[in-house]
């Protein structure tokens, strides 16, 4: 088991996929392929997707999806997911993860942009028994990976692929506020709250001379 390859697509926007391609060899089928992501805090993955997609997955980190990642904690989150391979003889598989990124923190410049650098995932084979053989590119370990998961509580042990160096960080690009059109958006505010206090005060006082007409002619009866 190899990471072979690992990207974003597309590379711009807050809208993008995980791609892993992951190379299967000779695997023990008494035993179970799972992806370790670790996602920076301007990363999002909604759970109502994965679920949607009947993913069997579990995720640590901030729940909140609409808040900037100025306002979130600025630890990592992570993502456990299952493999499953279509079919016994397929050798490869690719594990596509939809993800979101956060409003980042406003920059200088026109239509600034910030790169979020995504690490290659762990990917790594759970047996229920030691039945696997390490290889140069693997290490084997009765650890989990992640101690906290649930799904892994069945097994004894672990054979963790190394990632490749070949296999660099993906990179997601996108966009954030300009703190050059703060001024003006400033502006645009104060007017629109204006405006709107005007218009109540116009409107209060067209029906404050309704309310008065009509009790002038109420008295006149």
């Amino acid at each position: 088991m190899l990471l072979s390859s690992f990207a974003v697509s597309p590379t711009r926007g807050f809208h993008s996929t995980l791609l892993a391609r992951i190379a299967l060899h000779d695997e023990d089928h008494a035993c179970s392929t799972f992806v370790l992501y670790t996602l920076p805090p301007g990363v999002i993955v909604d759970r109502h997707e994965l679920i949607d997609r009947g993913v069997e997955f579990e995720l640590w980190g901030e729940s909140n999806l609409e808040l900037p990642v100025f306002a979130v904690s600025q630890a990592n989150s992570s993502l456990l997911l299952s493999v499953r391979p279509i079919a016994s003889h397929v050798n490869e598989v690719l594990v596509d993860v939809p993800v979101h990124a956060r409003y980042g923190v406003p920059l200088r410049g026109n239509k600034p942009r910030q790169l979020i650098e995504i690490p290659p995932p762990t990917c790594f084979r759970a047996c229920p028994q030691s039945t696997m053989t390490a290889d140069a590119s693997t290490y084997s370990t009765s650890e989990p990976p992640v101690n906290q998961s649930a799904m892994l509580r069945p097994y004894s042990h672990f054979l963790v692929s190394q990632t490749p160096r070949a296999v660099p960080a993906a990179r997601l690009d996108v966009p954030v506020g300009s703190l050059d059109d703060l001024p003006l958006v400033e502006a645009g505010t104060v007017a629109v709250v204006l405006a709107a206090f005007l218009w109540l005060a116009y409107r209060s006082w067209m029906c404050s001379n309704k309310l008065r007409s009509h009790h002038s002619i109420d008295k006149q009866d």
